[in-house]
């Protein structure tokens, strides 16, 4: 710098998408004339691959939205040497400063944090909840997005861990933090085992928004599971079937299919259904009780 420039504050800019904030400083000390740093988070690779990368699932996304072709979407990378994020290294992803972009920089920060959730084998750190419904067709995108972000990474490890914090709140009014550390998501099974189910159980309630049903299964001794299992549903008679028999306090026979897969280094059951009625012989199960199982 020479001596006749003049220091000025950096200003972070409107319509914030989401920031990525190292966990670990990037300056250790500072000097009158000049810094101590880290050199592995002075330009943190791990926060510049993902910004990038988010950064272009973005731009993707936009392209899907009429009117938005031309839409700008900007990123820079900072190191705050005061303030709430002293001596972090943060990359910034935001939109081009026009009127009239806060519901779009949402829905993109939506969509950032529907990416950064799935694609990390970490747990949150803080604040992370965030309940906001999404079209079809951007759950589509969303899904084929992450998968395709999984499926490049396949599992690594993240060397220096950031916080994805897209500019969003919960419910409670905080802001949102999703923790990237560890390592990343691994791709889901190629050949998941799949094995067929069938049984008794008692309605426990459905939710039309996701095709989702839940029931309390009974097992061989007339007892009833104390919580209820979840099964996807794509045929709305399911519905229908649930919500008699628990007006009418009936009993249900279903089948369906339960896959079994490796998600994020954890396998996971996942079940879906296939068939669901009313059992509508003399009732086996007079005397059952409800008992854990």
């Amino acid at each position: 710098m020479s001596k006749e420039q003049k220091w000025t504050q950096f200003e972070y800019p409107k319509n914030m998408i989401t920031t990525m904030i190292s966990l670990e400083d990037a300056i250790k000390s500072q000097y009158l004339n000049g810094i101590e740093c880290t050199p592995e988070n002075l330009a943190n690779p791990e926060i510049r691959d993902f910004t990038y990368h988010l950064k272009h699932i973005l731009y993707n996304f936009l392209e899907g939205i009429e009117g938005h072709n031309e839409t700008r979407i900007e990123s820079t990378f900072f190191i705050e040497t005061e303030g709430e994020h002293e001596n972090k290294y943060i990359g910034i992803l935001f939109l081009e400063d026009k009127p009239n972009h806060e519901a779009l920089t949402k829905k993109l920060a939506t969509i950032a944090y529907e990416i950064a959730h799935r694609v990390v084998a970490q747990t949150d750190i803080s604040n992370s909840s965030y309940t906001q419904h999404t079209l079809p067709e951007e759950e589509m995108f969303i899904q084929e997005q992450s998968d395709k972000f999984i499926n490049k990474n396949k599992g690594r490890n993240i060397k220096h861990g950031f916080s994805v914090s897209p500019k969003i709140k919960n419910a409670q009014n905080q802001e949102i933090n999703i923790c990237v550390n560890g390592k990343y998501c691994e791709p889901k099974s190629e050949n998941p085992d799949s094995n067929s189910i069938e049984g008794y159980a008692l309605p426990a309630g459905y939710d039309e928004y996701d095709n989702t049903i839940s029931l309390y299964s009974i097992d061989s001794d007339n007892k009833i599971s104390s919580k209820p299992f979840t099964l996807t549903s794509k045929h709305p008679d399911h519905f229908m079937t649930i919500a008699k028999a628990k007006i009418e306090g009936g009993i249900l026979y279903y089948t369906g299919e339960c896959l079994e897969e490796t998600k994020c280094g954890k396998k996971q059951k996942t079940y879906s259904i296939l068939t669901l009625s009313i059992y509508d012989e003399s009732d086996p199960l007079d005397n059952y009780s409800l008992q854990p199982t």
